[in-house]
């Protein structure tokens, strides 16, 4: 049988994600590149902070869609989504502390 298999201290997925949107964003690769069923997952969470659930299942997307793009370089394209922005750090300017902070103002 195929589908998502991941634990956490004995606990299904289903329990682990007790929010549908949870779920929606782990299977949301798979759904992407139609191959929602196709593969068999299994993911093991080493998390401390409960709390943290959304940005797990971001974390977990993003495995699932580098997995899937390592087995078909072609579904690239379907998977960007899934992918965070490359932010840059930004240069610092003249006359600014940083890049954007200016110096304390000064009368004289």
């Amino acid at each position: 049988s195929s589908g998502i298999n991941a634990e956490y201290g004995g606990h299904s997925y289903l329990d682990f994600f007790p929010e549908i949107l949870s779920r929606m964003i782990v299977i949301s690769p798979l759904r992407a590149t139609k191959t929602l069923g196709v593969f068999d997952i299994a993911v093991q969470v080493d998390q401390e902070n409960p709390e943290k659930v959304n940005s797990l299942a971001h974390c977990i997307a993003m495995s699932i869609a580098d997995c899937i793009q390592q087995f078909n370089p072609r579904l690239k394209e379907e998977l960007g989504h899934v992918y965070r922005k490359q932010w840059r750090v930004e240069y610092k300017k003249a006359h600014k502390k940083n890049s954007r902070r200016r110096y304390p103002w000064r009368k004289r």
